[in-house]
C-alpha cells in the first residue's frame, strides 16, 4: 500500500479550508473503477500518480503542458495539422490521419468508456499551476487525447513517414499532458495509444481496399496511338528544377531519353513563352513531335496549353508535389511515362478553357477556384521562402482563416455570399470542397462546388468555428453549406468589385481583383497525353 503523509480523512478536511492541491506529495486514494482491469494496473497507476506529485517541473513546462492538451481538445489541433499537410501538397497524409483519428475516437468514446469506464483522478489534488480549467465528466478509460494523437501520427506516417516522425513528439506530448494534468491515470493513456495504433494499423487495410475498389478497369480516358519515341527523339521537356519534394529530375530524363532536348525553367520565367520558343527552335533542326513538362501542376497546365496551340501531344512526368492530373492519368513515375513516349501509348483527355474578362483563353487541367484556397496558396509561397514549402504552409493556414471574409458572386445569373467557389475538370466524386480524387478524364462535365456563407454578417467558416459556436450576440452563426452540380460551362462575376477574393487554376494562384466575368467551359477530347494503357487481364 503507498505511504500517505496524513491519514486520508485529514486531508479531506484540509482540502476544503486550504486546497490542499498546492501540497505536491498528496495523490488521491483508489478511485472506483470497474473491476475489468487488473488490481496490479490500479496500484501501478496510484504509484505513478503519487510519484508525479512528488516531483516538481519548471512552470512553463506546466503552463506548456496545460495548453498543449487544451489545444486537442475535440481534435482541433490535428485537424488543423491536417489542413496544414494538404495545403503543403501532402493531402494522402492528411486525410489518413484524420480518418484513422474519426476511428479511433469513436472506439474509445463510445465503446471503450463503456465497456472501463471508471472514475478519473482527483483533480482537486493536482498542483493548481498544472491543472486544465474543467475535468471531463465523462468516464476514464481509455483516454480519448492520446487514441487521437497516437493514430493520427500513426496515420500521417503510414503515407509520410517524415512528417510522422515530426508529428510523433508532439502526439507523446499530448497523451503525457493528460497524466501531468491530472486528467487520466497512466493505464487510461497506454489504453487509448493502443487503440489509436490499432485504428491506424485497420486504416492501411481499409485505404487499401477502397484505392483497389475504386480503379476503374481499363484506362481514364480513351485510349490512342501516339508517336513512338525513340530515347525521346523528337520530344522537348520543360524541366521546373524546383518543382516538389524529389528534387530536379533533369538527370534522370538525360539518362532515360537521352535524345530529348531538356529546357530547365529559371525563377519568374514565362513558361508559355519558354516552351514555345524551345519548340521553334528545335523544330527548324530535328522536327518536334511532342511536347514534354516535368513539374508542378501549374507547369504542366502551362506546357498544355502550348501543346494545344502547336497540335502536339504532351508527356508529363510526375515531378510536383501533388500531380492531380498525372496521377489520374496513370502516371505516377517518371519511368509510366518514360514507357508510354517510347512505345508510343496515350489517352485523349478532356480539358477546361478558362477566359477572365474576355481575355485569351488559357487550358485548366484539374481545377479553378475562388476564395480561400487561392489566398492559402498565395500566402504559402510568401512564407514558404523563408521557412521552405511545408512549414509555410503551416505558417500560412492560421493567417489565412483568420483574415478571410466571405465574398458574393453571381454564378450564372444567381447571386450568392459564399466562402469559395471550387470548379473541377471532369467529376471528383467525393462530397469534400476540394479536390481529392477523380476516376476518369473523359466525363465531358464540369464539377461546380459552392461554399456558402449564409446571409448574415460575420458567418464563420466551419474550419474556425466547428460546431456552430455561440455568437456574442446571442445568436448562432450559420453553418457552412456545400451546393454541388454538374455543367458544361459556369460565368461567375463578383458582385462587390471592391472585394479580392482571390483566384486559382491548377494551383496557380493570384489575389487581384478579378475583373469581368470569369467563363469556364468544358472541351472534350481537348488534349493528346501520354499515358500507360491497361491490356486485358490487367496488365500495363
Amino acid at each position: 500500500m503507498p505511504r500517505f503523509r496524513a491519514p486520508w480523512s485529514a486531508r479531506r478536511s484540509l482540502d476544503r479550508v486550504t486546497d490542499a492541491a498546492d501540497d505536491p506529495t498528496l495523490v488521491a486514494p483508489p478511485a472506483r473503477r470497474r473491476e475489468v482491469l487488473p488490481g496490479w494496473v490500479h496500484r501501478a497507476d496510484r504509484a505513478i500518480v503519487r510519484r508525479l506529485n512528488e516531483g516538481q517541473s519548471h512552470p512553463r513546462v506546466d503552463r506548456g503542458l496545460r495548453m498543449l492538451s487544451r489545444a486537442a481538445d475535440r481534435g482541433l489541433l490535428w485537424f488543423g495539422i491536417a489542413f496544414s499537410l494538404s495545403a503543403a501538397g501532402r493531402w494522402r497524409a492528411g486525410i489518413r490521419g484524420v480518418a484513422s483519428l474519426l476511428t479511433a475516437s469513436a472506439v474509445a468514446n463510445l465503446v471503450g468508456k463503456r465497456i472501463f469506464g471508471g472514475e478519473r483522478p482527483d483533480h482537486t489534488l493536482v498542483p493548481v499551476v498544472r491543472r486544465i480549467r474543467s475535468l471531463p465528466t465523462s468516464p476514464s478509460f481509455p483516454s480519448g487525447h492520446s487514441a487521437s494523437a497516437a493514430t493520427f501520427a500513426a496515420g500521417v506516417a503510414l503515407e509520410r513517414p517524415v512528417a510522422g516522425a515530426v508529428i510523433a513528439p508532439v502526439a507523446a506530448a499530448v497523451a503525457y499532458s493528460r497524466v501531468h494534468t491530472g486528467a487520466h491515470w497512466p493505464s487510461d493513456v497506454v489504453g487509448g495509444v493502443a487503440i489509436g495504433l490499432a485504428a491506424a494499423g485497420a486504416s492501411t487495410l481499409v485505404a487499401r481496399t477502397a484505392r483497389s475498389g475504386r480503379r476503374v478497369p481499363g484506362p481514364a480516358a480513351p485510349a490512342i496511338p501516339l508517336p513512338a519515341l525513340h530515347e525521346g527523339r523528337g520530344l522537348v521537356i520543360i524541366v521546373n528544377p524546383v518543382a516538389g519534394i524529389g528534387g530536379d529530375v533533369s538527370g534522370e530524363l538525360r539518362r532515360r531519353l537521352p535524345r530529348a532536348h531538356i529546357v530547365r525553367t529559371t525563377p519568374n520565367a514565362d513558361v508559355q513563352k519558354l516552351a514555345k520558343r524551345a519548340v521553334r527552335r528545335r523544330g527548324w533542326a530535328h522536327g518536334v513531335l511532342a511536347v514534354g513538362v516535368a513539374g508542378g501542376d501549374g507547369t504542366v497546365s502551362a506546357v498544355a496549353q502550348v501543346a494545344r496551340e502547336l497540335d502536339l501531344p504532351l508527356a508529363v512526368f510526375a515531378a510536383g508535389t501533388r500531380n492531380a492530373f498525372a496521377r489520374t492519368a496513370g502516371l505516377t513515375t517518371v519511368s509510366d511515362t518514360v514507357g508510354s513516349v517510347t512505345s508510343g501509348s496515350g489517352l485523349v483527355v478532356d480539358v477546361a478553357e478558362v477566359r477572365v474578362g474576355g481575355g485569351a483563353p488559357e487550358t485548366a487541367l484539374n481545377t479553378v477556384s475562388l476564395g480561400v484556397y487561392p489566398r492559402l496558396v498565395d500566402e504559402r509561397s510568401r512564407a514558404a521562402k523563408r521557412f521552405g514549402k511545408a512549414w509555410g504552409a503551416i505558417v500560412a493556414a492560421p493567417r489565412v482563416l483568420q483574415q478571410s471574409e466571405p465574398f458574393t458572386v453571381v454564378i450564372d445569373g444567381r447571386a450568392a455570399h459564399v466562402w469559395s467557389v471550387f470548379v473541377g475538370v471532369n467529376d471528383y466524386g467525393t462530397r469534400e470542397q476540394g479536390p481529392l480524387w477523380r476516376g476518369r478524364l473523359d466525363d465531358a462535365t464540369l464539377d461546380v462546388r459552392i461554399l456558402h456563407a449564409g446571409r448574415r454578417r460575420g458567418a464563420t467558416l466551419a474550419l474556425r468555428r466547428l460546431g456552430g459556436r455561440p455568437r456574442r450576440d446571442g445568436g448562432r452563426a450559420r453553418r457552412p453549406t456545400l451546393e454541388k452540380f454538374h455543367a458544361r460551362e459556369v460565368r461567375i462575376s463578383l458582385r462587390d468589385q471592391t472585394r479580392e477574393p482571390g483566384y486559382a487554376r491548377d494551383g496557380e494562384a493570384t489575389v487581384e481583383k478579378l475583373t469581368g466575368v470569369l467563363e469556364v467551359s468544358m472541351r472534350e477530347r481537348g488534349l493528346r497525353v501520354y499515358a500507360p494503357v491497361e491490356v486485358p487481364g490487367g496488365g500495363r
